[in-house]
């Protein structure tokens, strides 16, 4: 059981290879969580209200977004920043 304990949980994706999940919550934040040890790793805000959408890239270090706010974004999650 992980608990966001801030907002509304809107998606989830799991990471094809680490033991990740990505969850997008209707505060317009994304959380990076290790699921073995149920902590979150990383946290994500850019997006202007929910996140109704998130997935992870298979090949490269990247996690896909979209939200209410009409925006859809790329991040980097070695970079710790949004792209685009």
């Amino acid at each position: 059981k992980f608990e966001s304990k801030s907002a509304r949980v809107k998606g989830l994706a799991f990471h094809p290879v680490r033991p990740w999940i990505c969850a997008s919550l209707h505060n317009g934040v994304i959380q990076l969580w290790d699921y073995r040890v149920g902590t979150v790793i990383d946290r994500f805000e850019e997006h202007d209200g929910p996140v109704r959408g998130v997935d992870f890239h298979l090949h490269e270090p990247l996690i896909v977004t979209g939200g209410d706010d009409y925006k859809i974004k790329v991040w980097d999650y070695k970079l710790r920043r949004c792209l685009f």
